[in-house]
């Protein structure tokens, strides 16, 4: 569930699709898979609205059979198909999907023979000036519709026929009447006949009775027919009753088919998904609109009650089970605004049924009585002016619905001169869908004449769809429900773009926050003894880890919460929480876990740092013992230089002390002289300085 274009319709189909894959078996092959079927639907039942580009115009239910775990087939069930929308949309909206589609790529053979032109060229297909829609591709969507038509084995025939009574619509709705005036009464004329003998042509129906049924009304006596002319305002409301009747038998028919082409040999459950009209408020709200919101009204209600008694049943449950005191849930959910729109007698919708009931009865009347029952109603609001409209608070917001033609949309009936015209169409599929309604049509009236001499109301729109919601609603609480909430992330139809309050607003209205009240209510958090002091047994210390489960439990919660404390109930086997005891758990049990991060990286930092000095240590070792060897080797390389350099002198000199003693011989033995004065050669004088040099640079 969720607001119009919020993503049912695509969760639905992702569903089923995973679905499909889930319960396979070796020869699923065989199985015909719902998801080729689904394009039709799109086609013949989705639309272009003011806030969604493929609304779904119809609300359905898609049961997949399982045999054993295995899928086995699938059915489908419509609920209230738009069936006003092929003769009204509103500014940027359009028709149905196939008729685009259909004069998109239909072959130009086909359209020639049915005499069809482009969308803009006809008005039930031009009113929202809006033929076109961005990013999609009408032409490759009528390819894919035709792939999945002739998928389930329709016949080119059928095919044809199809496409004709699209075509007729079309023509149909072309047609121009006159007035002319007779009797002082104003009678209704076809303008042209050339368009009635063109959709004549297209169904294989008589023309003159064709132009007869629009034109005029049949009231059936016991002994004769009485046709009585009609204005052009009564032929307009005429044709306006007969299109919408034929898609529906279409649509219908189509739905037959897929169901027989889907059905199931056996099954022994079924899982269904209901993919229902979201939300709406489409600026003009009529009967459609107030129908799809009285829906969305009940299934919330549903919803609900659904929480209401799941958490009361599982509390109960528990509480016998765990021996727990256990407090019942207030009821959270106002039944109000379902009261003003259906509550008996004076329900709008029974107000509705009974003004359509009332030949002199109009729409301002059925007005007045709304404002009359419902004027003081919190939940109802009547117009400041005398405007022809009235507002409902829903859950998701008020809606103002105008009241123009909401009789004539209730009426919904079938005329037995129109049944009697198209059953005898010599087009199988036309003959064959109005035979069914004439017959069904027939039996109804049968059971009707056997009541107990009362005269029995017609049956009408508001109250086919309140029984068919009222047979969905208890189908639903015979199953065990799962609910999926579709949220639209705005308002402008973009990606990317996240409106934060419209998306409050969508979570508040559509009951999640009181689901979560509900929830927080009771007691939601249940955990095993076991798994409870797995996660917070910590949290206590080592108190815990001498005592049993139960203590255990005990002392964490007594440490945490407090004793005694309502946020919490300790049964037998399970430890039972409310949501604000969980988060000061989970607030402690962070906080600590901090603690031990924080403890951790400080170990880990320091190991780190240890591991890394004891690495630099090793390096500066290697580097220190490096260049001492470096140093040592030069100092050996100097050292060695200057003996050299020594050892030359000396040998440089020994010829010069030998030549000195020689002197001081021979000066011994000449006599005195002055031997000391000698003059040294100046190559020997600087070798003799440099080797004093080093000599004194070698002294430690």
């Amino acid at each position: 569930s969720g607001h119009s274009g919020s993503g049912k319709t695509e969760a639905a189909k992702a569903i089923v699709r995973y679905l499909s894959m889930l319960y396979q078996r070796s020869d699923s092959h065989r199985i015909r898979q719902p998801c080729n079927v689904l394009p039709i639907l799109e086609s013949f039942g989705n639309a272009r609205t003011i806030l969604n580009d493929n609304s779904s115009r119809f609300g359905k239910l898609l049961n997949v059979h399982l045999r054993h775990g295995v899928m086995v087939g699938t059915s489908i069930s419509q609920y209230l198909l738009e069936k006003s929308r092929v003769v009204f949309q509103a500014h940027g909206e359009r028709n149905y999907h196939v008729f685009y589609e259909l004069l998109a790529r239909l072959p130009v053979e086909q359209k020639e023979e049915m005499y069809l032109q482009e969308a803009e060229s006809y008005f039930y297909l031009n009113q929202g000036r809006a033929c076109d829609i961005p990013g999609k591709d009408d032409s490759q969507d009528f390819l894919v519709l035709v792939q999945a038509l002739e998928g389930m084995s329709l016949s080119d025939d059928q095919l044809t026929s199809t496409w004709a009574v699209l075509a007729a619509i079309l023509q149909l709705g072309s047609i121009c009447f006159t007035s002319y005036e007779k009797e002082s009464y104003e009678h209704a004329a076809i303008a042209s006949d050339t368009e009635i003998q063109i959709v004549a042509n297209l169904l294989r129906v008589s023309a003159d009775f064709l132009q007869s049924a629009v034109t005029h009304r049949v009231t059936v006596t016991s002994y004769d027919r009485i046709f009585t002319p009609l204005s052009v305002e009564g032929a307009i409301n005429a044709r306006g009753l007969l299109l919408p009747l034929s898609v529906l038998l279409l649509f219908e028919w189509l739905l037959l088919r897929i169901n027989e082409w889907l059905a199931p040999w056996e099954s022994d459950c079924t899982m269904g998904i209901v993919d229902i009209h979201g939300f709406e408020d489409l600026g003009l709200n009529s009967l459609e609109q107030l129908c799809v919101n009285f829906a969305n009204e009940r299934l919330q209600h549903f919803f609900s009650q659904t929480v209401i008694a799941q958490e009361e049943a599982n509390g109960t449950h528990a509480s016998s089970q765990e021996q727990l005191a256990w407090i019942p849930i207030s009821k959270m959910y106002s039944e109000s605004c379902l009261d003003v729109i259906a509550a008996k007698p004076h329900g709008i919708l029974c107000i509705l049924d009974d003004q359509t009931s009332l030949t002199q009865a109009t729409d301002h009347t059925f007005l007045q009585k709304c404002h009359y029952h419902h004027g003081n109603s919190p939940w109802y609001t009547r117009p400041k002016l005398p405007l022809p409209v009235f507002t409902v608070k829903h859950y998701a917001g008020p809606v103002t619905y105008q009241v123009h033609k909401f009789l004539n949309k209730n009426r919904d009936q079938l005329r037995p001169e129109v049944l009697d015209i198209f059953s005898q169409s010599r087009l199988k599929v036309v003959s064959h869908i109005f035979q069914e309604a004439k017959a069904a049509y027939s039996q109804q009236r049968e059971l009707r004449a056997r009541g107990k001499g009362l005269k029995p109301q017609a049956s009408t729109l508001v109250s086919k769809f309140q029984q068919s919601l009222q047979d969905l609603v208890a189908k639903l609480r015979r199953s065990h429900a799962f609910f999926i909430r579709c949220i639209t992330p705005n308002t402008k139809k973009l990606s990317n773009i996240f409106d934060v309050e419209y998306v409050t607003s969508q979570l508040r209205y559509s009951g999640i926050l009181q689901a979560i009240c509900i929830r927080k209510e009771g007691y939601p958090v249940r955990l095993p003894f076991q798994n409870f002091l797995a996660r917070h047994g910590l949290l206590a210390g080592r108190r815990h880890s001498c005592l049993e489960e139960r203590e255990g439990c005990m002392a964490v919660l007594s440490h945490v919460v407090g004793n005694p404390s309502d946020l919490y109930q300790i049964g037998v086997t399970k430890v039972f929480l409310k949501e604000k005891a969980r988060q000061h758990l989970e607030r402690r049990w962070n906080q600590r876990q901090s603690w031990a991060v924080v403890t951790l990286q400080r170990k880990f930092r320091c190991l780190l740092c240890h591991r890394r000095l004891c690495v630099l240590q090793e390096k500066v070792t290697i580097i220190q013992a490096h260049f001492q060897g470096d140093q040592a080797r030069k100092h050996y390389m100097r050292l060695k230089k200057t003996l050299v350099k020594f050892n030359t002198i000396i040998l440089i000199s020994r010829s010069l002390i030998q030549r000195r003693k020689h002197c001081q011989v021979t000066t011994l033995f000449s006599g005195p002289g002055d031997a000391g004065l000698l003059e040294i050669p100046a190559e020997l004088a600087a070798l003799l300085h440099l080797a004093e040099g080093e000599k004194f640079s070698l002294l430690p």
